[in-house]
């Protein structure tokens, strides 16, 4: 589409363990300071334990800091930091052809407050320097984005945020600088996808303002939990700031003064998880509205306030059997459909349809790959399309991408993941030449 606190540095131990060999040779039946055998229940558990993964088994590219990570989660103090960094190109169609690089590096901390200071509650801050070009906003002009961490060079603090959890976690209430659509309409495909529709969110869903990663604003969720009357049922609300731009003048992500002075947006959504089954499935409907105002580009008219609505399905829809004759639940097939529909007469985009797919562990051997696979279908607002008419241009129709790629995980802290992406019509003007976009994108978790 993602210095986005000071927090208390623990100290380091260090420790001196005597291989298990050596002590066999000094005090064993050998030795020539005993003769006593080794007692085997008495060797230490440093003694013992397995040695640490390698450099392309460890979870993280920087390790676990000589075993402090794990305590420190153990804890409650969990850290995400990670860099993600797209090359794309495109390599047909009419506009000149292009090459760039846009990252986002990321740090974030996870606070369980339940086991640091025995209140049910969690912090959560993350903050972001994205650097580099974008392919799709400066030079496609296309409807979709190509990148799913497309946005503008910056640094800034993301989101900043308190949980507390009540009635026995069957209520929650989040304050703080809030990435709304993460909340409200984004989809968990952000591992596999390239394009921003499908590894984030519809760009339907952003017409209302609600901010968005890496750019967070104030904000309140509060969410429950309706399993009462039907396990996995939930519903949840939100209010923000109305954001028409969270990048201006709000550059840091700290400046809070112009946050209040464009109304209000806000968010709800009911969501279904189903419980207790080998296939997953997400499945949720909701409306983002605000209160900002619009104009009909045909017309002139000006409308206050603005709409959309959603549904996402996510299903796993199959596993393979395993050696042992049981489902290996770690290799298969997740699906994804998204529905997002706007007001033709004051948005450039009316509705705009989503199919995705991933598969776990297609190639043997390669049981932590996955192949993706999308579609996306976006329509343009009916004004948008007679304003172009008016002005002497084309009518506006419908823009279609096609997107496959395939991510190798040559260790758990490394993807590299090659991707192909083809928009029909672009921009939804019949006539312009398809455009046929690579990419290349490298994930790495420190």
């Amino acid at each position: 589409m993602k210095f986005r606190v000071s927090f208390p540095i623990r100290s380091w131990k260090a420790k001196l363990v005597i291989p298990g060999a050596a002590v066999a040779f000094i005090f064993g039946s050998g030795s020539f300071l005993s003769a006593e055998p080794i007692d085997e229940k008495s060797v230490t558990t440093e003694q013992t334990k397995a040695p640490p993964p390698g450099f392309w088994d460890q979870q993280y590219m920087l390790g676990d800091w000589g075993g402090e990570r794990t305590k420190l989660e153990e804890e409650g103090v969990k850290f995400d930091i990670n860099d993600i960094g797209d090359f794309l190109t495109d390599v047909s169609g009419s506009q000149t052809h292009h090459a760039t690089y846009f990252g986002r590096f990321r740090v974030g901390v996870d606070l369980d407050l339940n086991k640091l200071v025995g209140v049910d509650a969690e912090f959560y801050a993350t903050a972001i320097y994205q650097y580099g070009r974008n392919l799709s906003g400066d030079n496609l002009h296309t409807n979709t984005l190509t990148s799913s961490i497309a946005g503008e060079e910056s640094e800034r603090l993301d989101q900043f945020w308190y949980k507390q959890y009540l009635a026995d976690h069957k209520m929650a209430i989040t304050v703080g600088q809030i990435a709304t659509v993460n909340e409200f309409g984004a989809t968990d495909f952000f591992d596999i996808l390239f394009n921003d529709e499908l590894g984030y969110a519809p760009n339907a869903l952003f017409s209302t303002h609600q901010p968005f990663s890496p750019a967070g604003k104030p904000g309140v969720v509060v969410w429950g939990d309706l399993s009462d009357i039907t396990p996995g049922l939930y519903v949840k609300a939100g209010a923000f700031t109305d954001a028409p731009d969270p990048y201006r003048p709000d550059r840091y992500g700290v400046d809070y003064n112009d946050d209040f002075d464009h109304g209000l947006a806000a968010a709800f959504e009911v969501g279904y998880k189903e419980q207790k089954t080998s296939y997953d499935g997400v499945y949720k409907v909701g409306v983002n509205a605000d209160s900002g105002f619009y104009t009909n580009p045909a017309t002139g008219q000006v409308y206050h306030g603005d709409l959309n609505v959603y549904g996402i399905a996510e299903k796993t829809v199959y596993h393979p059997i395993g050696q042992d004759g049981k489902l290996d639940t770690k290799k298969g097939l997740d699906l994804l459909a998204e529905f997002v529909g706007a007001p033709g007469d004051r948005n450039a985009l009316q509705y705009e349809f989503t199919m995705g797919g991933r598969y776990s562990g297609l190639i043997p051997g390669r049981d932590n790959d996955k192949v993706g696979f999308g579609l996306i279908y976006s329509d343009n607002g009916d004004a948008f399309s007679d304003a172009s008419q008016n002005a002497g241009g084309p009518g506006l129709v419908g823009e279609t991408t096609l997107e496959l790629d395939y991510q190798f995980n040559p260790a758990p802290w490394l993807s590299i993941q090659p991707d192909v992406q083809y928009i029909i019509d672009p921009s939804g003007i019949q006539g312009r030449d398809n455009i046929a976009v690579l990419g290349l994108r490298t994930i790495v978790h420190f």
